[in-house]
């Protein structure tokens, strides 16, 4: 809420907001009984997801809402970050009787704080190879957090990261060519990275059948269809 509300803007408040998050939330993980500590950097993983949902909601509250309201939704974006930090404490246990549910509210937090960092990068007024490389980091480490619990080594992990991030950073490239807004630009980036995530996730499970891959390839094309209905005629 400073953040939002000071002014001129005091980004370094909602970086150290950021930092201060990812040590809670490294305290709170290995309070789990199931926690099997496997060095300082064994939590990292369980980071990403609230530290960028963080910056996520703080940007993207700063660049979209105005007047009382940004007050409200800065509060309702620590709620959401309080409940995230919950989920990433259950997910530990993969044997939990809530992790399924769990980790279903984790992946929709992290499309969505996906998407709002997509849309800030878009209209940041980044170069375009800087803004590359920020959709590509941020879609690393997203995609790390939504295929942890294929439950992958660590060289595993960073290069399946490593090539979602790559895909999602080369369309970024692509729209450069297209005149979008940064919300319809962040739907875009946020339908690739869907689908990016999607199809490797049953790739690493081996269970990608033809029409598991149809359903991925309709949703992209109806999302893809539905933002170029909006840019065309809304």
């Amino acid at each position: 809420m400073a953040y939002l509300d000071y002014r001129p803007n005091q980004a370094w408040i909602l970086w150290l907001t950021a930092g201060l998050v990812a040590l809670a939330v490294d305290g709170i993980v290995r309070t789990n009984p199931e926690w099997d500590d496997e060095g300082p950097f064994a939590s990292l993983i369980y980071l990403f997801l609230p530290v960028l949902g963080t910056l996520g909601a703080g940007f993207f509250i700063d660049h979209a809402i105005d007047g009382y309201a940004r007050g409200i939704c800065g509060v309702v974006a620590a709620i959401a970050i309080g409940v995230v930090a919950y989920g990433e404490y259950q997910t530990v246990d993969v044997e939990s009787r809530s992790y399924g549910a769990m980790r279903l509210l984790l992946a929709i937090a992290t499309y969505l704080t996906a998407f709002a960092l997509f849309a800030v990068i878009y209209t940041g007024g980044l170069h375009l190879p800087v803004a590359a490389l920020c959709v590509a980091i941020v879609s690393l480490m997203l995609s790390i957090e939504l295929l942890r619990e294929s439950r992958l080594s660590v060289h595993s992990a960073l290069s399946v990261g490593l090539a979602v991030g790559m895909a999602v950073g080369e369309l970024r490239l692509a729209l450069y060519f297209f005149p979008l807004d940064g919300l319809l630009a962040g739907a875009l980036l946020i339908i690739g990275f869907y689908l990016a995530t999607g199809l490797v996730h049953h790739l690493l499970d081996h269970d990608l059948e033809w029409g598991t891959l149809s359903e991925y390839l309709l949703v992209a094309a109806v999302g893809t269809a539905a933002v170029v209905f909006t840019r065309v005629f809304v």
